[in-house]
């Protein structure tokens, strides 16, 4: 019995001196070698030293080149490498990215994040799972602040990226789009007052001629930019937002319905009376914007990519502005003010369902939508979905574009959900568009165009149908 209590002794002083020195271990891999007894925040700071130590690996990011810029994600890259050594970001940008990532997926290998641009069929791919929900990521803490979720970082009327109930993408960027903008320079040395009703546009066009001056330049090679520029926003003008909900949601005969043929008239009117610059129908986006920032046109429809896109273009004396597209003549006050937003899809980063390196995609991504990293995407005119940056604002021709959004007072709408949810539809009627401005297409062959079209899409049971309401 006595040989038995000595063996329990000697066994309970053994396993008390492992205990020991298993905590001494685990407390000097918490704090790297360093005494934790000094004070509490030295723990704080060690234990932020061990998960910088935690982020190691490669990911690959494929992103749209495009007015929104790459450079700002390229350095926020290069200054999550400082901050762990471990890790290594890949960035290709291209104006043709879309090719790129039809390839990969195709092949199965895909990026670990994507940002495609407005090309991509974004809810196709998140229909199919191609596409990983966030939602388990955005109730993490955000890089700011440990005390405010991912989620809660960013302004919620901007961050609506969802799909059955789970959040799909991160858009970093805000857009008012398409918006009109001109030079108040010019106004102002002319004495010329901006256009409040279609009627007051014609007239404009008369004094803009005599100064030798279109009144717009069209990107002519992308119609997309007419199609939701002119076209889409003019038909809301005419007959309220309800004219485009009522065709965006396949209602029978809203597509050929009175709004959609005047707007289509008063499009094949732009180039019948010379509402258009020379040759403005064969030129890229960036050509016609260069004439315009010449001083050839009076103006010119973009989102508020524009002046981050044309910074090395435009000259020092030019007072870019935004202003809404001119109301219609009867219609509400309220309709007038309606301002057109961008949908977000095209401009969100995701990561791809089948992603090497989810965990890490979604740590840099963190990283990108800190206020160090949205400052710098900030300082190319753009505003953020962050909560904020508001106050970062310098840019006179991004605070322009706000208020318009702000005059709108909650009134907005989105002319190009239309292609995220139905880019096939889309496509399409922005070609047929491109017939109506060149004279090939009369504005009664256009609106039955898209009026059969519209119906294709409606009866065709393999196309997942989307319930619009802004």
């Amino acid at each position: 019995m006595k040989r038995l209590l000595i063996f329990f002794a000697l066994f309970l002083l053994l396993v008390g001196c492992n205990i020991q020195e298993d905590n001494t271990n685990s407390n000097t891999g918490n704090t790297n070698g360093n005494d934790t007894s000094n004070s509490e925040n030295s723990s704080n700071t060690n234990d932020e030293g061990s998960e910088e130590e935690q982020l190691e690996g490669e990911i690959s990011l494929m992103m749209f080149e495009g007015g929104f810029g790459s450079d700002w994600v390229k350095r926020s890259a290069a200054e999550f490498e400082e901050m762990h050594p471990e890790v290594t970001v890949n960035i290709t940008a291209s104006p043709d990215i879309h090719t790129q990532l039809q390839t990969r997926f195709i092949s199965g290998d895909v990026p670990d994040i994507m940002n495609p641009g407005a090309k991509v069929d974004i809810q196709g791919l998140v229909n199919q799972g191609e596409i990983l929900a966030l939602d388990d990521y955005l109730e993490e803490p955000s890089f700011d602040d440990e005390s405010v979720s991912w989620r809660d970082s960013f302004i919620p009327a901007q961050f609506k990226l969802q799909k059955d109930g789970q959040t799909y993408g991160i858009p970093t960027i805000f857009g008012a789009g398409y918006l009109w903008w001109y030079n108040a320079k010019v106004f102002d040395d002319n004495g010329w007052e901006l256009p409040q009703t279609w009627d007051d546009v014609e007239e404009l066009k008369e004094k803009a001629a005599e100064k030798d001056m279109a009144l717009f330049a069209l990107q002519g090679k992308y119609p997309g930019y007419y199609f939701y520029g002119y076209y889409l926003p003019l038909v809301q003008k005419i007959g309220g937002t309800d004219a485009l909900l009522n065709a965006f949601n396949l209602e029978e005969g809203a597509w050929e319905a009175e709004p959609f043929l005047k707007a289509a008239e008063i499009t094949a009117n732009l180039r019948e009376k010379d509402f258009l610059l020379d040759g403005t129908l064969s030129l890229s986006h960036t050509d016609s914007q260069t004439q315009f920032f010449l001083g050839n046109s009076v103006f010119v429809s973009a989102g508020t990519w524009l002046e981050g896109e044309m910074q090395d273009v435009i000259p020092e004396d030019f007072k870019l502005r935004a202003m809404n597209q001119p109301g219609w003549e009867g219609q509400s006050e309220e309709e007038n003010n309606a301002a057109p937003i961008t949908s977000g899809w095209g401009g969100a980063f995701y990561i791809p369902s089948k992603a090497k390196n989810p965990d890490l995609a979604a740590e840099f991504l963190k990283y990108l939508t800190a206020k160090e990293s949205i400052y710098k995407m900030m300082e190319r005119g753009l505003a953020s979905t962050v909560k904020g940056t508001e106050d970062a604002i310098q840019s006179e021709a991004l605070a322009s574009s706000l208020e318009v959004i702000k005059n709108a007072d909650s009134k907005t709408y989105l002319p190009t959900s239309i292609n995220d949810s139905y880019p096939e539809l889309a496509n399409n009627l922005l070609n047929k568009l491109q017939g109506v401005l060149t004279g090939d297409v009369t504005p009664e062959e256009f609106v039955q165009y898209a009026e059969e079209k519209a119906t294709e899409v409606r009866e065709d049971s393999s196309i997942e149908k989307v319930e619009f309401n802004w």
